[in-house]
């Protein structure tokens, strides 16, 4: 449901449907990736930080996934951090399958 009204340009909405998801069950990675992504691409980008960790918190596999290691490039581009995102990137590139 939260994807849906991502999709559709109801941002808020889509960030409430994964706040409820998420007090329900805090150990569901894919909506914290999710509300990672609607923060960052909404300019909260603390916020989107504190998502992925919280989704890395919840499963430390997920330094594995390009989604989560391109978002978390993202984020640091976003805060002018441009050596760690072009770590982060290499290591992208370096995962199994990319």
């Amino acid at each position: 449901m939260a994807k849906a009204k991502w999709l559709s340009n109801d941002t808020n909405a889509a960030l409430r449907e994964l706040y409820n998801c998420l007090q329900k069950d805090p150990t569901l990675v894919e909506a914290h990736i999710l509300a990672a992504l609607i923060n960052c691409e909404s300019g909260n980008v603390k916020a989107a930080e504190n998502n992925l960790q919280q989704a890395f918190a919840q499963d430390f596999k997920i330094r594995e996934s390009p989604v989560f290691m391109l978002m978390r490039s993202d984020i640091e581009i976003k805060q002018g951090d441009w050596q760690n995102a072009l770590k982060t990137l290499e290591q992208t590139f370096e995962l199994p399958g990319v």
